[in-house]
């Protein structure tokens, strides 16, 4: 049987999360442009005394299966295909008994479009781990694995999610009819006065003068109905007002469970896939590799058999049964050693049936143990060729005197300064009443240069450079000028943050670089290192020299120029000014 190597599956253990759920990101697109295009290119709706806008179910339902279309995506595409059918359906037929008020006809174009990309989407098959992980699953030894007795039914939380959903679903129903009645009887014997219009309290709300009183109506839009105008006001004996042009309507609590109920079914046809997939483990031969398992109770690591102490496991799983052992044990892993995949192992003769796919072995114990020996660090361990072979050729470079450099991408950093702030002065424009400009200007400004403040030290100020005797490095906080045998350990995170340790209690300097998954587009991040690349240039070149100091060779390589820390540039300050400007305009 053949063992499985890091250097087999080096590099696409874990998929990006941008690649898993691009076919659902490009229908929530789509479907969210269609209710733009909707908004912007129907007519309105006008309600008047003589075509009262009345309860109208057929479109409650249209907006909630348009709003449920970018929840469900995520959740399930083949749902979400047959939403956007249901969906185009129910718009021609709303539009057949509305004439008058349909839409145009490129619009319906596009949401027929908008049901293909979801039908395409759903049929796609999502994108695979890559050439090397086809490459593995074709040379590696394959067999069946052992079949349980029994497979549990898996889904059980989805199911009982549906379950909730539904019953959501036919309570909102069941109280919106029943309210949709009760006012329906409270009017039939109410009396038709004209009122003048003397306030609006709120924009949904009218204060009236009856020629009995005053009264406050709820309405749709209170900007409709100017002060000292008069309108036609249903009044119901016991205390009940309405505008005779907007009758009492209870229809739009029906999105909200046509909604609820689309969640549902994305939730039961989830809780069928997780079964499929299980059942298709246990249904054919499957690639089966040597592997090192820790089964820790029900929780299930999987490591190479080239694991080295402190180096974390491939992936892991909860199995259905909690193995005896406590202890790293050489046992069989059946399936594909990646995230979101279905595996299964044997130890000692006994199979772990998973629970569900399996995920990033990153939070899993350490080879070795959950507290391995100090001395044994994997930031502190060689390089594996494979990830010598992952660096850039120019930092492989065996010459000690070239200095080499890093700065984080400029752009990702403005691009951060401006994404942090606007959502928080969105919440602001909600709960603030309305200010004047300057007044705005001086809420805005200060959190822009907090943003601002943050981006820079985090993203524009760190920069390091390096040659084979010592590393120059400007953090987010301090700068130094350091010989290889003061850096401790090199550690990068999965978003780019890589830490230069001066100390065995983890005090070091922070420089960023690019994520390993990270959301900005590479033609917009250019040809910048990965947080791992760097780490491990930064590490490749510390080896060398600690080499050269146990062979006893006199290094007369000069160290890289000191570091010198830089001021804020003047895009920075004028990028404030100017977000602060225009933030203020959201405010007002």
């Amino acid at each position: 049987m053949t063992p499985l190597l890091t250097a087999d599956v080096f590099g696409w253990t874990v998929r990006p999360a941008r690649r898993r759920r691009a076919r659902a990101f490009l229908v929530a697109a789509a479907a969210i442009a269609a209710v733009a295009l909707h908004l912007v290119y129907d007519p309105p709706i006008e309600c008047s005394d003589a075509a009262p806008c009345g309860p109208d179910d057929l479109n409650a339902v249209l907006l909630g299966l348009i709003c449920a279309l970018p929840l469900v995506a995520f959740v399930s595409l083949p749902v979400t295909a047959w939403l956007a059918g249901a969906f185009l359906a129910a718009d021609v037929l709303w539009q057949v008994a509305h004439p008058d008020l349909a839409s145009p006809a490129w619009v319906t174009g596009a949401d027929a479009a908008l049901v293909v990309l979801a039908f395409v989407a759903a049929r796609l098959a999502p994108p695979g781990l890559g050439s090397g992980a086809e490459m593995w699953a074709a040379t590696t030894s394959h067999r069946a694995p052992p079949v349980p007795s029994a497979l549990p039914r898996y889904g059980t939380g989805w199911r009982l999610l549906a379950v909730l959903l539904l019953l959501g679903a036919l309570g909102v129903t069941a109280g919106s009819l029943r309210a949709q009645e009760r006012a329906d009887a409270r009017l039939d014997g109410a009396a038709r006065v004209t009122a003048e219009v003397t306030g609006h309290p709120d924009p949904y709300s009218l204060d009236v003068r009856l020629p009995g009183g005053t009264a406050r109506v709820t309405v749709a839009e209170a900007a409709e109905h100017p002060v000292g105008s008069h309108v036609a006001v249903l009044v119901a004996g016991d205390g009940l007002f309405q505008l005779v042009s907007e009758p009492y309507d209870t229809s739009g609590w029906l999105s909200l469970a046509v909604l609820l109920a689309a969640l549902a079914a994305a939730c039961l046809a989830r809780a069928r896939a997780r079964g499929v997939a299980a059942r298709a483990l246990f249904a054919g031969e499957q690639p089966a590799t040597e592997v090192y398992v820790w089964a820790l109770g029900g929780r299930v690591a999987v490591y190479a058999t080239d694991a080295r102490p402190g180096e974390s496991a491939l992936v892991e799983f909860f199995a259905l049964t909690r193995h005896g052992s406590d202890d790293i044990r050489p046992g069989v892993l059946f399936g594909v050693p990646a995230q979101r995949q279905w595996c299964a192992v044997t130890v000692d003769g006994e199979l772990l049936v998973p629970r569900g796919p399996v995920r990033s072995g990153r939070f899993a114990p350490m080879f070795g143990g959950a507290d391995p020996d100090a001395s044994v660090d994997a930031a502190r361990l060689p390089l594996r060729p494979e990830e010598i072979m992952a660096l850039r050729p120019q930092d492989v470079s065996a010459d000690p005197e070239t200095v080499h450099t890093h700065r984080h991408n400029r752009f990702s950093g403005y691009a951060v300064i401006v994404g942090s702030t606007w959502p928080f002065l969105v919440l602001l424009a909600h709960l603030l009443p309305r200010l004047s400009y300057w007044t705005a200007a001086a809420v805005a400004a200060p959190m822009v240069a907090a943003a601002c403040l943050a981006g820079w030290r985090l993203f524009l100020r760190p920069r390091v450079s390096w040659n084979g005797a010592g590393v120059s490095v400007v953090g987010s906080v301090g700068a130094r000028l350091l010989v290889w045998s003061d850096v401790h350990a090199v550690r990068a995170d999965h978003h780019g943050a890589v830490t230069i340790e001066t100390d065995h209690h983890g005090t070091g300097l922070v420089v960023a670089a690019r994520g390993e998954h990270s959301l900005l587009p590479r033609f917009l991040s250019g040809d910048e290192r990965t947080g791992s690349q760097l780490a491990g240039a930064l590490r490749l070149s510390a080896e060398r020299a600690a080499a050269r100091a146990r062979a006893r060779i006199r290094d007369v390589v000069s160290l890289p120029p000191a570091p010198v820390t830089p001021s804020a540039p003047a895009l920075l300050y004028a990028a404030w000014i100017a977000e602060s400007l225009l933030y203020a305009l959201l405010l007002t």
